[in-house]
């Protein structure tokens, strides 16, 4: 599962002080000019999800850093764009999936972020060493954690219970 998605293998894959947050799955959200960071952090974030939830993967990779870390869950951690790009791909593959009651947070200082959501999905093909897929439904809450730099995310982690979708899918 990602959220950037995430699998469950390799899932999709924030948090100081709490900002504003958004409670909606919603489509594309323009990017103000603002001059505060945390909204300015709080507006990227945001925009990672609604590109997410369009399935829009450039979209997704619009506000991500060339070199951004993607740290999965219960897995590794991939380096850059190229990286998250195939991870997208591989999801797609997989799962379809949406993040619904979102909340976003961020730091005073636009730095740090954090979302937390349920993640709804469908588990479409077999992916290595999980269950077999028989379009099996999930809802997993999610956390998410990120860092901002220079208007980019640049770091993506994410984190749900693994053992929790795995009895889900029936595994």
């Amino acid at each position: 599962m990602n959220l950037s998605g995430s699998t469950p293998a390799s899932a999709p894959d924030p948090a100081s002080a709490p900002g504003p947050s958004t409670t909606a799955s919603s489509p594309a959200i323009p990017s103000p000019t603002v001059s505060n960071p945390q909204a300015r952090t709080h507006d990227l974030i945001s925009r990672y999800y609604a590109a997410f939830n369009a399935s829009d993967p450039a979209g997704m990779l619009e506000v991500l850093s060339d070199d951004v870390q993607h740290d999965i869950n219960q897995g590794g951690s991939e380096m850059g764009k190229d990286a998250f790009r195939a991870f997208l791909a591989h999801m797609d593959t997989h799962y379809r999936e949406q993040a619904r009651d979102l909340t976003v947070m961020a730091s005073s200082d636009g730095l740090r972020a954090a979302a937390e959501f349920v993640i709804h999905g469908e588990y479409l093909k077999t992916d290595e060493g999980l269950p077999p897929a028989k379009s099996q439904e999930y809802a997993l809450p999610v956390g998410a954690f990120f860092e901002v730099h220079g208007g980019l995310i640049t770091r993506v982690t994410n984190y749900y219970n693994l053992q929790d979708w795995t009895r889900q899918v029936g595994g």
